[in-house]
């Protein structure tokens, strides 16, 4: 098997599972808003949005992972469960029984056995481990709000006993200032922040990582939009976290369905496979030997016909089948490397059976549009346009994110506000300073 490292990217940049499209998207969209703010408002807003556009970005993309990793090393080790055990798995005993049976190592036959003995444990820990990684994610994110406003709201002030200083001497008017260079910052009316939003997990989202941003996004744009210090504010704050939330979660989805169907309907080029499938061995043999063709359209077959139980056991018991390789290949299936070298599949973890029957749906489409066509150009062209139209949806997002959205803003702000270089917070609160030093 033959996967380079292009279309390993090109995989992680489609999958609506990686972290790695949303963390391109993240970086456009803070250098979008970081430099719309340093345009409008200044030095002062420039640096209020880059500590929140980029602070709020690591807490976003490393948060609930570092968090994770610090319970499966602290809580899962007291207990001693095995932090690699989906708890899905043991749920269902028939499940179970298979995973056991053909586990790859006996390590993991060791984790499993134990993760059944403590089955209400292992439930606890998983749901204890979700909720307390993103409780944990979202007070990091409100203590670096508390920090940023307080950051700025001292930056204004500063600047604004600068001024005063300046038009002093300018002036020559009795002195003013000798208390206020003493200003306390305790002593100062605070602009109020908003309470985290709080947020309800499910236990669908409690393993993937991308459901699991997809929460403590919402958590952040509730927390966001209700500490917004003024009018002015809440208002760019909801243009910015609706854009957000769609072209990072919802359009990506929306264009690669669009795409994928004209490719089809157009160009008879189905690109919705997986592009580490498209770049392995397994997808020219697939095409090229009528006996893994028969074998997809059995499989497919028992998809309908079979319990899930009994795919599932199929499945453990044929890692060789065509349609199997094919979804370790593509990621659906985890696998590790057992005692002898050999890729088996991680038993320890859950196979989403709607995402195999998808595969296959697939792989039909792959195989029947490759009749009568040259076999070679045939997949040349799917792997050209995987690329191309992987690279088209992710910058798509982000040219919206990163320049369409925040010009939005920029109109926005010059219409309602008082003109476009209106720093709204900084505004408001030297009307603050203005009244406590008149």
């Amino acid at each position: 098997m033959s996967i380079n490292i292009g279309s390993q990217l090109i995989s992680k940049l489609g999958s609506p599972n990686s972290r790695i499209p949303l963390a391109a998207k993240d970086i456009f969209n803070t250098a979008g808003y970081t430099y719309f703010s340093y345009d409008a408002g200044g030095s002062i807003e420039g640096k209020d949005r880059l500590v929140d556009e980029v602070g709020t970005g690591i807490i976003w993309l490393f948060g609930i992972p570092a968090y994770k990793k610090l319970i499966d090393s602290t809580i899962y080790k007291l207990f001693k469960i095995s932090p690699e055990i989906d708890f899905r798995v043991i749920k269902n005993n028939n499940y179970l029984k298979s995973a056991i049976e053909n586990a790859p190592t006996e390590q993991i036959v060791k984790e499993l056995k134990q993760a059944v003995k403590n089955s209400k444990t292992t439930k606890a820990l998983a749901i204890i481990k979700f909720a307390l990684s993103l409780l944990l994610t979202m007070m990091s994110y409100k203590a670096l709000t508390t920090f940023k406003q307080k950051m700025t709201k001292k930056n204004i002030e500063k600047e604004f006993i600068e001024n005063k200083q300046k038009n002093y001497r300018n002036q020559k008017i009795s002195p003013l200032f000798e208390d206020i260079a003493e200003f306390n910052d305790k002593n100062s009316k605070e602009i109020s922040f908003g309470s985290n939003g709080i947020i309800s997990a499910a236990e669908d989202f409690m393993i993937n990582p991308v459901k699991n941003m997809i929460i403590l996004d919402a958590g952040i744009s509730t927390s966001r939009i209700k500490s917004a210090r003024t009018k002015g504010e809440f208002m760019e704050y909801g243009i910015k976290e609706g854009s957000f939330l769609f072209f990072v979660y919802g359009a990506g989805r929306i264009i690669s369905k669009g795409i994928n169907k004209l490719s089809e309907k157009l160009l008879k080029a189905p690109i919705d496979l997986d592009a580490k499938f498209l770049a392995s061995q397994t997808s020219e043999e697939l095409l090229k030997n009528k006996n893994l063709q028969k074998e997809t359209k059995d499989f497919i077959i028992m998809l309908k016909e079979k319990t899930n139980e009994e795919i599932y056991d199929f499945i453990l018991k044929n890692q060789d089948n065509i349609a199997v390789k094919a979804a370790k290949e593509s990621g659906i299936i985890a696998t590790i490397k057992d005692s002898s070298g050999k890729v088996k599949i991680d038993t320890r973890k859950y196979i989403d059976l709607n995402e195999i029957k998808k595969l296959t749906n697939d792989l039909k489409s792959y195989i029947y549009n490759s009749k009568n066509t040259n076999i070679d150009k045939y997949i040349k062209k799917i792997k050209n346009l995987k690329v191309a139209s992987t690279i088209l949806n992710v910058a798509a997002c982000c040219i919206a994110l990163g320049i369409i959205v925040p010009k939005i803003m920029y109109e926005y702000r010059k219409k309602h506000q008082d003109g476009k270089n209106d720093f709204h917070v900084k505004t408001q609160y030297e009307k603050e300073l203005a009244k406590k030093y008149s």
